[in-house]
């Protein structure tokens, strides 16, 4: 057969040397690195993100509920009328603020994993040099 010939080139056989586990553990290494240090980051920003939600969440929920009291208090309609005018005023602005905060939370985030790819790309070329 073929692995009996001496043509004097080696044989396939010879030319794979057996990898052991920690070879392999090692070549991987890098990429582990940089996805523990990205999910670290993904996690930093969506919790920020559910604390902004959870704050904004609580804010209207006590603005809410303080309504049927409040409309209870009204003495004219007029004060009925100024009081939904604030409460839809409020609600706009703390909205507003709420979803402010989270478009940063977000950008903070994809910035935070664009400069862990980017920093681990640049490592990884110099690493090639």
């Amino acid at each position: 057969m073929a692995d009996n010939q001496d043509n004097g080139s080696p044989r396939l056989a010879d030319l794979m040397a057996p990898v052991g586990l920690e070879t392999i553990i090692e070549a991987q290494r890098p990429a582990l690195a940089a996805m523990g240090e990205l999910n670290s980051r993904l996690y930093d920003g969506i919790a920020a993100m559910s604390k902004e939600w959870v704050s904004l969440f609580n804010l209207r929920l006590r603005e809410d509920l303080a309504i049927p009291e409040q409309l209870a208090a009204c003495k004219s309609t007029r004060d009925m009328y100024r009081l939904y005018a604030d409460y839809f005023q409020n609600a706009f602005s703390h909205y507003q603020s709420g979803f402010e905060q989270m478009t940063k939370c977000s950008l903070t985030m994809a910035e935070g994993t664009f400069d862990v790819l980017r920093s681990r790309a640049e490592s990884g070329k110099r690493r090639k040099k």
